[in-house]
């Protein structure tokens, strides 16, 4: 499985983070180490649904801390994978459609469900258009591999990112924010914390207000495609009235308007160059409409536990809604072919229930819960014909409107369970789960030209699925702190419509099932305040869905008969002194689709890479904190190559980020000196083949930024 050949494909500079890593203990001595205190703290988290050192949980997970996502200048949830193995992240261009999440080499498209579900605090985020969030006032942030079935109530097959706010408290307490930074970035947050009623009822507001210019010029205008304007407001109260009953009620507003369409640029400017004249730097485009993008949404949570000596109760209620627009060049060149539209609504409610066991002491351990869901989404989407694009057809007037617009009802309703088990005096352990998952999804459709109909309409067409989802593992704690495991899990993706396409046969797509196992090892090196944590993944899927463009109004959702992931992923924690720390991790993906016909063209993609997989990523981070107030953080990251389409035509090859943070931290306040990218690099992470012999074109990550950042607590 991990065969020589695969692992020379990862070069050198992905392994400096390992060798460089473990090269500094060469210089560091056990002595130094223990003589200042060197220690790693306990990190808790609630992955297990309960609350558990992260080095005892039987799967591989990842976990941010609020002073990481501060060092770190976590500020939305693109920023997350920088740091984590094995996942990533990206948006099909504007910050409205779309997102990409892979972990593992599971990932999603326009359509269906997610691999790799968002959740905060407790409340999926699942569908794949509303990943794309600011992030302030965060506890911790856990990122769990594989599936998750067994133990949340909304279904995940390839992971979870679960995020933690911060919940209110006791203490009267606040914050202020300024940002400052190039590209005209200017941004203001706050926080305010404290009691209505003394030790029974809590209130917590936060919120942040940026603005900033695109970073990618339109040069026919002079416009920028991409200037963003984020608003996010949170609010809590939690109300305790008796030690064993609590309410957490929940608001959260995320809204945002976008000067520009698509960020869109070139991946081949020469080739760009012979077809129009016109000469491209980096991070510029040409298009002769720039368009802008908008999105808004609602949601609001209550949460209700209920604690006794033996069991918790928990109840989740949750909705949101949400409408995201844009407009935009839908054939990214500076001809007048055609512009696009995309409007998409949702309005979604959940419920969760969850019973499970409370005495900490006690060998067997267990969790129960149902799960239901609801979503409605509305799609009005299309193209407008320029005069290039009308001159294509005979009779049609400039201005000729092509548009669709389709209903999807989903619905998801499941019972879910897991218990864990110890023997010998807590050194082996057995944990067994089971989910029943029943899916059903609704399609409407309409598609019109100039008015008139363009297809037959489809209404009412209808897919239901019912799945079993089980789980095993088993770990054995070599002492307390050194433990290995191994699990296997079933996964499964819902099948649904694809909601552009005209033949109801082509819109259905079926559901994704996943068989997972992982082979783990975490340690814990208190005296010489170390940690290191491995694991070791295969993951055979079956019916993988993969997305197909037909042509520029025909988009459906392909079922591969088959896909091959294995990897493996490496992090490492040293804290070489009271004041010093470095961090890393290492991992890699082989993602390869199996018999894999093209239902169009009868084009054969079998042993393709999976589409936008990154090979391998790496990070190497090194921060000095000292009494004095003193801070420096150094960051190299390094992402392999990733093909953008099943074709395997067009590449992103690997590529190096370096970003480095200097501040003075006092007791009330503290100020901060940023910079990411900071040699610049331009580096794709979507891209999409326009034809008309312009090739490839695509959405870039962010250029060099720099910023200041001035907080005030009180």
């Amino acid at each position: 499985m991990f065969c020589k050949k695969n692992l020379k494909k990862i070069p050198q500079a992905a392994v400096l983070s390992l060798v460089v890593f473990l090269g500094i203990g060469f210089f560091v001595s056990p002595g130094l180490a223990a003589k200042n205190e060197t220690k790693l703290e306990t990190i808790t988290v609630t992955a297990d649904k309960r609350e558990e050192n992260v080095q005892k949980v039987t799967t591989a997970i990842s976990v941010l801390s609020d002073v990481d996502i501060e060092d770190m200048d976590i500020e939305n949830t693109h920023d997350i994978w920088k740091y984590i193995p094995n996942l990533s992240t990206a948006n099909e261009a504007t910050r409205d459609y779309f997102t990409r999440v892979r972990g593992r080499g599971l990932s999603n498209t326009a359509f269906g469900d997610p691999a790799v579900s968002l959740f905060i605090d407790d409340v999926s985020y699942s569908g794949v258009s509303a990943f794309d969030t600011a992030l302030f006032d965060i506890e911790r942030i856990e990122v769990l591999k594989g599936p998750q079935g067994t133990l949340y109530g909304k279904n995940t097959e390839g992971g979870a990112i679960n995020i933690i706010t911060k919940a209110p408290t006791n203490v009267f307490e606040g914050k202020v924010g300024l940002q400052a930074g190039n590209f005209d970035e200017k941004g203001i947050s706050g926080v305010l914390n404290g009691p209505v009623v003394k030790d029974k009822l809590f209130f917590r507001l936060s919120g942040l207000k940026s603005v900033r210019d695109g970073y990618v010029e339109n040069t026919l205008n002079g416009e920028d495609i991409d200037s963003h304007d984020t608003t996010l407001a949170n609010a809590g109260l939690l109300f305790t009235p008796t030690e064993k009953l609590d309410f957490n009620l929940n608001f959260r507003i995320h809204d945002f308007d976008d000067e520009g369409g698509w960020p869109v640029v070139p991946m081949d400017r020469g080739q760009f160059q012979a077809m129009t004249g016109i000469m491209l730097n980096e991070f510029e485009g040409a298009t002769d409409y720039s368009g802008e993008a908008s999105a808004k949404s609602k949601a609001g949570s209550l949460r209700v536990r209920y604690k006794t000596e033996l069991f918790e109760l928990v109840s989740i209620s949750a909705y949101r809604d949400m409408d995201n627009q844009n407009v935009l060049d839908a054939d990214f060149t500076p001809l007048e072919v055609y512009n696009g539209f995309n409007s998409v609504t949702s309005d979604s409610i959940s419920q969760e229930i969850r019973l499970q066991s409370r005495a900490e002491k006690t060998a067997f351990k267990w969790l129960a819960g149902a799960y239901y869901g609801k979503d409605e989404k509305k799609y009005d989407f299309g193209y407008i014909l320029g005069a290039v694009g009308a001159s294509m057809y005979e009779g049609v007037p400039v201005g000729a409107i092509d548009a669709q617009n389709a209903e999807i009802d989903s619905e998801d309703m499941a019972v879910f369970g897991q218990g864990s088990i110890r023997f010998f005096d807590d050194a082996l352990g057995l944990t067994a789960g089971l989910r029943y998952e029943h899916s059903k999804r609704t399609l409407d459709h309409d598609h019109t030209f100039m008015g008139a109909p363009a297809a037959a309409s489809i209404r009412g067409e209808e897919a239901s699925n019912s799945e079993l989802l089980p789980k095993v593992a088993l770990d054995y704690r070599i002492n307390p702190n050194n433990m290995v495991y191994s699990s296997i899990a079933r996964g499964y993706k819902a099948g649904g419509f694809a909601y552009a396409v005209d033949d109801p046969e082509l819109a259905a797509f079926e559901p994704e099932i996943s068989t997972a196992f992982e082979l783990g090892i975490k340690n814990d090196f208190p005296k010489l305040g170390l940690r290191f944590n491995a694991a070791a993944f295969y993951t055979k899927v079956d019916d993988y869905q993969d997305r197909v463009q037909v042509d520029a109004m025909t988009v459906l959702q392909a079922n591969v008969s088959a896909a091959d992931m294995y990897g493996f992923e490496l992090e490492a924690a040293w804290k070489i002194s009271a004041s010093l720390s470095v961090n890393g991790f290492i991992g890699y993906t082989h993602a390869r689709y199996g018999k894999y016909i093209d239902p169009m063209t009868g084009e054969n993609y079998e042993d393709n890479t999976v589409a936008a997989i990154p090979e391998y990523d790496s990070g190497l981070f090194l921060e000095y904190r000292n009494s004095w107030g003193l801070f420096a953080r150094g960051e190299i990251q390094h992402i392999g190559g990733m093909y953008f389409d099943r074709t395997n035509n067009q590449k992103q090859g690997s590529y190096t980020l370096y970003n480095m943070k200097i501040g003075y931290e006092a007791e009330s306040w503290d100020i901060y000196l940023s910079g990411k990218n900071l040699t610049n690099e331009q580096y794709f992470v979507e891209g999409y083949d326009v034809g008309m012999g312009f090739g490839y074109m695509g959405a870039v990550g962010p250029p060099r930024t720099i910023s200041l950042d001035f907080n005030y607590r009180f």
